[in-house]
């Protein structure tokens, strides 16, 4: 889930009203059918491939594209890497002070917001350990938190004041995300799970060093790109000029 709001007009709405709706319809066929969603997952597609193999290989797919700079597509994941970097003119001390103040804040931020996920994911544990979480379920916590982090790009993002940012293009932890909708995967024992995970943590570690290696990267105070008159993002309903 990222930090602050992004409006994407149609397209985003559509989006969030797609994913809504199938957050809706899986939760109340998992109460009222759960037999239907595991044979759903387990139906043959073709020769041993199944629907859960193509889902886990969409997964895949979507975390390493997120590793590599030419397959990121916005500013708020692509400015981790060199090449969308664009250097802000008149650097000075003064600006270099304001830096490692706006770092620091977000840093705390951060931890902030790590320490609130933990929370919920021991919740999570706890349910799992008592029984009251079935392995469809957790599918479906996943789904859930998925859809949130479109509903944090379309309605409200909690992130926004937990981790101190003021919009998408700047989250400080923006590539968080997989990890933060993927990590209830941590309690199924499989393979299929437990790599997802692994790779999660990968797309994570990638951004903490770059985010540790190259800071200036990352706040408009020295990247023209995150600027609010160089973005090409709808914010809060209107549209950044450039």
């Amino acid at each position: 889930m990222r930090n602050g709001v992004e409006r994407t007009g149609m397209p985003g709405r559509r989006a969030f009203l797609v994913k809504a709706a199938l957050v809706v319809a899986v939760g109340i066929i998992a109460i009222v059918r759960p037999d239907v969603l595991k044979a759903f997952f387990t139906f043959v597609l073709v020769g041993p491939v199944k629907v859960y193999h193509a889902l886990w290989a969409l997964a895949v797919f979507i975390l390493v594209k997120r590793m590599i700079p030419r397959f990121n597509r916005k500013i708020s994941s692509q400015k981790i890497f060199g090449r969308f970097y664009r250097q802000a003119e008149n650097i000075t001390p003064k600006r270099d002070e304001q830096l490692r103040s706006l770092k620091a804040r977000t840093d705390r931020g951060a931890l902030r917001s790590a320490f609130y996920w933990l929370l919920l994911l021991g919740d999570i544990a706890l349910w799992r350990t008592v029984g009251m979480l079935s392995d469809t379920w957790i599918y479906i916590i996943v789904l859930f938190f998925v859809f949130m982090d479109q509903f944090c790009v379309s309605v409200f993002c909690p992130f926004k004041w937990l981790a101190g940012g003021k919009c998408c293009s700047t989250c400080r932890i923006n590539n968080w995300g997989y990890l933060m909708a993927f990590s209830p995967l941590v309690f199924i024992q499989s393979f299929w799970t437990w790599s997802i995970v692994a790779l999660t943590i990968i797309v994570v570690i990638q951004w903490e060093y770059l985010y540790h290696r190259f800071p200036e990267r990352f706040y408009e105070t020295h990247n023209a790109a995150l600027m609010c008159r160089n973005c090409t993002v709808e914010c809060t309903g209107h549209r950044k000029l450039r």
